[in-house]
């Protein structure tokens, strides 16, 4: 059976703009994925973005949930409309209709470029150093992707880059082991380590009455109040006076490796 795409040339610039406006698409679908899960689930480890703004904004004095929300709509809506236009570019381009396609991938560009220019001044207010260095790569990413499509549409058609059979094998190939080793990592992270997400955590004693729980990567609420019942129904003698976290200053930084301090007196 031949298959009709074999030996078929294909303009190199070509590929190269379709993985150009197929990466962005991909990338901003995954993000609003990530924003309607909200966390973590099976097969699927996100960050609680509510969570994550309200800790920047309070760090800034603005504890209001209100506020976090509404930055977390306005970067939701960025988002969903970048992926409408680059997805718009790719089927526009698919169809052939590249000058269509070109203002559409234009217009996802800028939403981008306005989005990661957001984020970055945040970053510079909330002091997160690593947020920081992340948006500002993906900001100049976005301006190459431009460059790049722009550049590749200028490019000369006449070298064809021939896909015959042994490549397409070579390139199915390498593409399923790619796969298979990543749905191999993510299954083995699942049935290993998920438990991090939703089991209790042991209470060690530090002091008179001082309990101590260090949380796992990306434990969550969950984590906690499990924590808590578990603390009671193994202490009934104890009761819970005060919950103490780390200083606000680290405490509003990053979540992952929170500690938590519990204290306790005897029951009379």
């Amino acid at each position: 059976m031949k298959l009709s795409f074999a030996d078929k040339k294909t303009p190199t610039n070509e590929l190269l703009r379709y993985s150009i406006l197929f990466y962005w698409s991909i990338f901003w679908l995954f993000n609003i994925v990530d924003k309607i899960i909200g966390g973590s689930l099976f097969l699927w480890v996100g960050r609680d973005r509510f969570a994550q703004f309200q800790k920047f904004f309070a760090s800034a004095g603005l504890e209001s949930p209100a506020i976090a929300n509404f930055a977390l709509i306005v970067a939701a809506a960025l988002e969903v409309f970048a992926f409408v236009f680059f997805t718009g570019a790719l089927i526009y381009y698919l169809k052939k209709k590249n000058e269509t396609s070109r203002a559409w991938f234009f217009i996802g560009i800028v939403l981008t470029l306005v989005t990661f220019t957001i984020f970055s001044i945040g970053d510079h207010i909330f002091g997160d150093r690593f947020e920081l260095l992340e948006h500002t790569l993906f900001w100049f990413l976005t301006l190459f992707s431009w460059v790049a499509f722009i550049r590749l549409e200028n490019s000369s058609e006449t070298e064809k880059m021939v896909i015959n059979k042994k490549q397409l094998i070579l390139v199915s190939v390498i593409s399923l082991m790619l796969v298979s080793t990543t749905c191999f990592s993510i299954f083995s992270y699942n049935y290993n380590f998920f438990s991090r997400r939703t089991d209790a955590l042991v209470a060690q004693p530090v002091g008179e009455n001082i309990y101590k729980v260090s949380f796992p990567f990306l434990g969550g609420s969950v984590v906690f109040e499990k924590t808590i019942d578990q603390f009671k129904s193994e202490n009934p003698t104890k009761k819970i006076n005060h919950i103490y976290t780390v200083p606000k200053p680290l405490r509003l930084k990053k979540a992952d490796g929170l500690i938590f301090y519990i204290m306790t007196e005897d029951k009379l």
